[in-house]
């Protein structure tokens, strides 16, 4: 097996002459797996193929997708969409029912849309959710052909930002959904997979490529060292995995990097082993030193985090454990403490194993953790694994710790409810946390909503069930001749709105 390093060098050091047969198409790396019905490949596509009520422009910006328009009723619980008028391509116009049933599918027990537990912010959606009540009940609803109307339970001042996620596209129902969006996908078993302009697209704003290649590319090193060889003019990274490559292979102007609302640390498992102990989670979340370490390994400011829920706009103020003030000198005394009366000592020390990924920037910050873990007497191993089996490993519980990044909408709602009863993270529930957080999403007034939920996050957070590091950043590799990238907070970078200057490209 070819050495990693090694792999990347034969890549950059290649030859073969570049082909100047010039198109507008663009040719896009994601770092991800092709074979992932949830990962960033298919969530590209899903962006650039398909369209929601809402959309996303190319600075992050809520737009109108398939709604024309929108109004708001009843103090906020309720949001009217106008359709404008929009055919499949089959030539059936797409109507209110349509939506309504594409809603309905995402909200339905064996769901698979990643974003499904945010639904509980819609009218009946916890009895939704749980299988109470049939997926009909779910507050969406078409009083005529052409109008939407979507019943909230509480707040939810993040509805519009949520239905242009690629998640909620309006879909019909099948493996290969008609497009309704500026392309459409060719055969996506080959690569790379080939999207091409949608004939019946006409909405503005205008697209003018004419096709994207998209690469999946799981080993992020090589979708740098390909794009440090120009074989392709953007590279979407997945995470932190990556960055470490990019900073060193790419020219720092073509390198963009954006926080992102997301969260990276490890999941513990508290159904059984020594972390099946609240004391020895604690333990181990209070004994690492999070300042600048995002600084001494990357280069740059990686925001601790000591909570559920990273920083967000709409989260002016975290919540933080009840032991975030004492000093640090402090936190491991405490920590050996709890680690004692867990029965760990000199004479029985603590060994804790974390399953990461393969990147080694995974493993560098591991690293320090495991320095830090040191200090209280604690060893630390580590086994890596592919994406795919690493996924495989988290659902089945088969862990102690599990290296995870979160990433969501700005709602404090899409971190806390992961650690619900309902998720069923390795044995991790708290039916009175649960409760707050039932009661938050159907809390008309968003203050006390941010009241309750807070309460909620507290309740979790004194049970570490997971162990938080920082807010990660996003990256992004982007050649000088492709035009229209906007950096935003949200992260939102919609390929069919990229264009190549001059109107061609290298075809890929």
């Amino acid at each position: 097996m070819v050495p990693r390093i090694v792999l990347i060098a034969l890549l950059l050091a290649g030859c073969g002459a570049k082909d100047d047969d010039r198109g507008a198409t663009l040719r896009a790396d994601v770092v991800g797996q092709q074979a992932s019905e949830t990962g960033a490949p298919r969530r590209v596509i899903a962006a650039a193929t398909q369209v929601g009520l809402t959309g996303f422009d190319g600075a992050g910006q809520v737009v109108p997708g398939l709604a024309s328009s929108w109004r708001i009723a009843d103090n906020g619980l309720s949001v009217i969409f106008r359709l404008r008028t929009r055919t499949w391509p089959d030539g059936k116009p797409v109507t209110a029912s349509d939506v309504v049933a594409s809603f309905r599918r995402a909200a339905q027990p064996g769901s698979r849309n990643p974003l499904r537990e945010l639904l509980i912010g819609f009218e009946n959606g916890a009895a939704v959710l749980s299988g109470a009540r049939p997926a009909s009940a779910l507050g969406v609803g078409a009083p005529v052909d052409n109008v939407v109307e979507v019943r909230l339970a509480g707040a939810m001042p993040h509805l519009l930002a949520l239905l242009a996620e690629p998640e909620f596209a309006v879909t019909r129902p099948g493996i290969r959904p008609p497009p309704l969006g500026p392309f459409r996908v060719g055969d996506s078993a080959t690569v790379p997979i080939m999207l091409t302009r949608n004939p019946a697209w006409t909405p503005s704003p205008k697209v003018t490529l004419a096709a994207i290649a998209l690469n999946p590319v799981e080993d992020p090193g090589i979708a740098v060292a390909r794009f440090a060889r120009d074989r392709t003019d953007i590279v979407l990274g997945h995470g932190l995995a990556g960055f470490g490559d990019a900073r060193l292979l790419a020219a720092s102007n073509a390198l963009h990097v954006e926080p992102a609302w997301a969260v990276y640390g490890y999941l513990a498992n508290t159904a059984r082993g020594p972390l099946a102990d609240a004391r020895v989670r604690r333990a181990l979340s209070m004994a690492i030193d999070r300042d600048d370490l995002g600084s001494r390994l990357f280069g740059v400011a990686l925001p601790p985090v000591l909570g559920l829920v990273p920083p967000l706009p709409s989260e002016r103020v975290p919540m933080l454990p009840d032991w975030a003030i004492a000093t640090p000198a402090a936190r491991l005394d405490l920590a050996r403490q709890l680690l004692a009366a867990a029965g760990f000592s000199a004479a029985t020390p603590l060994t804790v194993t974390i399953s990461l990924p393969v990147a080694r920037e995974h493993a560098m910050v591991a690293t320090e953790i495991a320095a830090d873990w040191e200090r209280i007497g604690v060893t630390t191993r580590t086994i890596t694994r592919p994406d795919a089996l690493q996924a495989q490993v988290i659902a089945r519980g088969d862990y102690e710790l599990a290296l995870v990044e979160r990433s969501g909408v700005d709602s404090p709602m899409a971190f806390v409810l992961p650690f619900t009863c309902a998720a069923k993270l390795a044995g991790y529930c708290n039916p009175a946390a649960d409760a707050l957080v039932n009661s938050a999403a159907t809390t008309s007034d968003p203050v006390a909503q941010a009241a309750t939920l807070s309460l909620a996050e507290a309740a979790m957070i004194a049970d570490a069930p997971f162990i938080p590091l920082f807010a990660p950043v996003r990256w992004t590799l982007v050649a000088h001749r492709v035009t229209g990238w906007t950096s935003n907070a949200a992260g939102h970078h919609p390929l069919a709105l990229l264009g190549i200057e001059g109107g061609a490209g290298p075809k890929p």
